[in-house]
Order: structure tokens, then sequence, then C-alpha cells
């Protein structure tokens, strides 16, 4: 992942020279070359494909980790890049404290964790196409 979040970055920063939404879309591949591992990872029987479909997964998924602030900074108004971004963090610990808690009581209903990484890949599709959407702000 500490990888991924400077590939990220990087990548952004050189694609964002020829495209406008560079930083949006870069996330939102990320999350979909990381869905196929994680269906892949989570359907084999094979530990070493496990290992590497969570090693993509790693390294692709922290592309919106490096990405976020400045996709921020692309759709809101300046004046509120704190308090956007405060909010941001605040919904995802929310969100991951109900992913765990969820996870967990799936895990205690005895459902396959395989079951649990496939709905998770399929949360991140979701994700990947609201990133798709994302409109720059009009400059001026």
């Amino acid at each position: 992942m500490l990888v991924g979040v400077i590939l990220g970055g990087a990548i952004a920063d050189w694609w964002s020279k020829t495209n406008a939404r560079a930083r949006m879309w870069l996330p939102a591949i990320g999350l979909l070359i990381a869905v196929p591992a994680v269906f892949a990872a989570s359907f084999t029987p094979l530990l070493w494909a496990t290992v590497v479909g969570f090693l993509i997964y790693a390294l692709t998924r922290p592309f919106i980790d490096a990405n976020m602030m400045p996709i921020l900074g692309m759709i809101a108004d300046k004046r509120y890049l704190a308090t956007g971004y405060g909010f941001l963090n605040l919904c995802s610990c929310i969100i991951g404290g109900i992913g765990i808690y969820v996870a967990g009581a799936l895990r205690d209903a005895e459902i396959n964790l395989d079951v649990i990484f496939q709905v998770a890949a399929l949360s991140m599709v979701l994700c990947a196409f609201l990133l798709f959407r994302l409109k720059p702000k009009p400059n001026g």
C-alpha cells in the first residue's frame, strides 16, 4: 500500500498534465483493477493466487488516498477545503467502522469470507462509477 499511494500520486501528477480529470479517473481505474483481483483472490483455493490478488488490491486501492485532497480541491470551493476534508475523514471513519462491524456480524453468522470479499469488490465498482461521474468545478 505504501508503494500504491506513492505510485497513485505520481501517475496522477503526470497524467493530469494532459487530462483535467486524471486525479478523478486514476483512483476509479485503480478500483476497477482491484475488483477482479479481489474476486480472483476470494474464489481460488490456491494460496499464491490469493496473495497475488490481494497484492494487486493493495497496490491499486490506495490510488484514492493519494488523490482525495486534490479531488476535493477540484470540486469544492477553496473556502471550504478544510471542512470538506474533515467531513471526508468523518465519513471514511464511520463507513470503515460500519464495514468492520458488518463483516464481523457476517462472520458470526457463519457467512463465508469469500462472500464478504465479493460484496466488498462490488462496492468498489460503485465507488469507481461515482468517481467517473465527478466533474471539476468550472474555473472562474
